[in-house]
């Protein structure tokens, strides 16, 4: 309910705000897990696509809301276990859609339509978690056994990218954003399994591509 609520309020903010522009932008990015440095993990990737609006404020200030979706695998150093002639192994997948807030703060001549510029990226995050789980061996006849579990959660970020202005009749721009977020998807998969250590994944960190469509025609 409370997710229902802030989604309703950043939209109404964006759709009655007295921005001079309007940019709908698309979006691509790989991630892969942070863990802490006392665990030997394999890195666990996903795919981000995402789709929002950007709406400007002020000079400096050009805030973005998005819908996101990540999926990925994820990997530790027990999803195979050899047994004599068993092998049991462990298959993880996971997917989430993310719903945010992200009061973008823009550095340097960002109204020059043919320069570029720096923007920071805090983000406010509504994450919806799904993780599933597969086990089974190589023996015949072995039972495949499949778990899931669907949470969600509060989550924070902070990226910074470089945009490049279009030399177009539009203000269209690309940007190019380092980006790292507090989504942890180990937790549900650690109420899978409770009985097992914690994995400790401590968020996401990668590189995304987000391509804005100019909607006002430049002078």
């Amino acid at each position: 309910m409370k997710g229902n609520i802030f989604i309703y309020f950043i939209l109404f903010t964006a759709l009655n705000s007295t921005a001079q522009e309007l940019r709908p932008f698309v979006g691509i990015g790989g991630f892969v897990h942070l863990y802490s440095f006392e665990k030997d993990l394999q890195s666990s990737t996903a795919l981000s696509l995402s789709a929002g609006l950007e709406y400007k404020v002020a000079g400096f200030l050009s805030p973005e809301i998005e819908v996101n979706y990540m999926y990925g695998k994820y990997k530790d150093n027990v999803d195979s276990i050899d047994l004599g002639n068993v092998i049991s192994a462990t298959d993880r997948s996971f997917s989430t859609v993310n719903f945010s807030f992200c009061p973008k703060i823009l550095l340097g001549d960002h109204e020059d339509p043919y320069g570029g510029y720096i923007q920071i990226l805090p983000k406010y995050m509504y994450s919806l978690i799904n993780v599933r789980e597969t086990s089974g061996n190589n023996t015949i006849g072995s039972r495949i056994t499949e778990r899931s579990l669907s949470v969600s959660s509060h989550n924070f970020g902070l990226g910074a990218g470089v945009v490049i202005n279009f030399d177009t009749w539009y203000s269209n721009s690309l940007a190019i954003n380092v980006c790292y977020n507090t989504i942890r998807v180990s937790n549900s998969f650690d109420k899978l399994n409770p009985g097992k250590e914690p994995t400790d994944n401590m968020g996401v960190y990668g590189v995304e591509f987000k391509y804005y469509f100019g909607v006002k025609r430049l002078k």
